[in-house]
């Protein structure tokens, strides 16, 4: 009963914030599922959580729209995606300048493919926790965001405005 609550309040925001079809629908954006913690070992699978979550996120997110998905090319952000991309037989696009430590100007350069080559896209973008927030900054919004190692359940919702800052939703799955 949750989920359902959760998918009908997501597609009212989407609806109500969407603006004209020549714009940018929406970027959603994920940190991977929980993970399986290996010393030295910088790809690390998921978590049986963070598969159950990957499943959650696709059932919340398969009537959203998404027609182009991207992941870091690390297990963790792959089978992230993975179920969502079956479901919607996507086949997700990898960004490997955005694995841990990415520098500002390989966000920048992500943030500006939305614009060129995405810009009338409903995208996901399947991340780290610290490049969920520097990619949401690069998009334009001013608030400092911040993901703990411990969070695995946050899912932004960035709409672009043609003008003006984006609005970005923060929400839980």
């Amino acid at each position: 009963m949750r989920n359902i609550f959760a998918s009908l309040a997501l597609y009212a925001m989407l609806f109500a914030l969407c603006g004209s079809a020549d714009a940018q629908q929406a970027i959603f954006l994920v940190r991977h599922g929980d993970t399986v913690r290996q010393k030295g070992n910088p790809d690390v699978p998921l978590s049986e959580a963070g598969e159950r979550r990957a499943d959650a996120l696709a059932a919340l997110l398969k009537g959203s729209g998404i027609n182009v998905t991207y992941t870091t090319g690390l297990q963790r952000t792959v089978k992230t995606a993975e179920p969502l991309a079956k479901l919607l037989g996507v086949e997700p696009k990898v960004q490997p300048q955005l694995r841990p430590g990415a520098k500002p100007t390989e966000v920048d350069d992500f943030a500006r493919l939305f614009k060129t080559e995405h810009h009338r896209d409903v995208v996901l973008a399947v991340l780290h926790s610290n490049s969920v927030p520097a990619l949401i900054r690069a998009l334009g919004h001013p608030t400092p965001i911040n993901i703990p190692e411990t969070e695995f359940d946050n899912l932004f919702i960035i709409i672009p405005r043609p003008e003006g800052l984006p609005t970005v939703l923060r929400l839980r799955y």
